[in-house]
């Protein structure tokens, strides 16, 4: 009987074993979802083509600051700070410059010194969709149109100076004339925007975008290490050399060593137009924003380019007629008068 006994209970134990195998084979097994790996694109800079823009910014309005180039206004505050600078000449044989900032708030605490609107200005300005940043400005005169006069006939979205307001202030840490004194905080001027009521989304339609590389490519075949910008036969020559070790081009001319990737140089018909002015003369030099030819400039080469504006927007072309690539960097942009015998000289002295 103790046998009979013993071989059931054997039984059990099998039969017991053998279910709770099945059950677990029945249980079903669970497969850890696969992670997909997705790479976010690059947030570039519109005006440089460079990585690391502030997503804040992207689909905003840049600013357009006219700073002047006097000696006694040298070195300029923020001379090394803008995405772009620009520069032409604008009248007696001096020149001005205009720096475009993508990021409103790129723009440092202390910027100028600040000088006044002039209609060349104001209107290339308007190729970036830009909010236009100024001391003062030029009036109209028998058959000048002046700066302020240019403001208001393309409808430019412009903060004043003359204005006052806690965005403008005067440096006296240097010791020359009020009018190279002139400073702006750029900290501010996003609260001035903002009390204008201006725009601050871009508007697609009037941005004239530019193209870049995606990796660093010559300009063309001609030899440029060393490059000379004369605006007009009443200008100084504005040089500038190519450093292989950084591919940058450097000018001293303002005192502090500025570098750009890209010097993009246009050649545009200009007027002069003698006006009175303070008991005596001043003449005037307008450049007409039509098209043209020019030079693009970087990685030590140069080539010929032509530019155009098109539906309010400015296009370059290399010299096939195709659309002009720069290399991502800054960039300096030279106005040429290409009837008072302005120059652009490349070399590889």
């Amino acid at each position: 009987m103790k046998k009979i006994t013993a071989v059931l209970l054997a039984i059990l134990m099998v039969v017991a074993l053998f279910g709770c195998s099945a059950k677990q084979d029945e249980e079903p097994t669970t497969t850890q979802p696969a992670t997909e790996t997705t790479t976010k694109a690059p947030v570039l800079n519109p005006l440089t083509g460079e990585e690391g823009f502030s997503e804040s910014a992207v689909g905003k309005r840049p600013v357009a600051i006219v700073v002047e180039n006097l000696r006694p206004a040298r070195p300029q505050w923020g001379i090394t700070s803008p995405d772009i600078i620009c520069e032409g000449e604008v009248e007696g044989g001096i020149s001005r410059m205009l720096w475009l900032y993508a990021n409103v708030k790129d723009v440092p605490e202390k910027v100028g010194p600040l000088r006044s609107a002039r209609p060349s200005y104001v209107k290339f300005s308007k190729f970036f969709d830009a909010i236009f940043i100024h001391w003062g400005g030029s009036h109209s005169t028998k058959n000048y149109t002046g700066g302020y006069e240019t403001i208001k006939k393309e409808k430019v979205n412009n903060i004043d100076g003359m204005s006052g307001g806690e965005l403008f202030s005067r440096d006296s840490s240097r010791k020359v004339s009020s009018e190279h004194r002139g400073v702006l905080n750029g900290k501010k001027i996003n609260k001035a925007i903002e009390k204008k009521g201006y725009r601050t989304e871009l508007k697609d339609s009037s941005f004239s975008p530019l193209h870049f590389n995606s990796t660093v490519a010559p300009a063309g075949a001609d030899g440029a290490t060393s490059v000379g910008v004369k605006f007009s036969d009443r200008t100084d020559t504005r040089k500038f050399t190519y450093n292989a070790e950084d591919g940058k081009y450097s000018t001293n001319d303002w005192e502090k060593k500025v570098k750009f990737q890209n010097l993009i140089i246009l050649k545009a018909e200009s007027t002069y137009i003698t006006v009175p002015y303070k008991g005596s003369t001043t003449t005037y030099l307008n450049y007409k924003w039509n098209s043209g030819s020019g030079k693009y400039i970087s990685n030590g080469t140069a080539t010929d380019i032509t530019w155009e504006v098109s539906d309010g927007k400015l296009v370059l072309k290399d010299a096939v007629g195709n659309t002009l690539s720069v290399n991502k960097g800054k960039s300096y942009i030279g106005f040429v008068s290409s009837n008072h015998n302005g120059k652009i000289t490349c070399s590889t002295e």
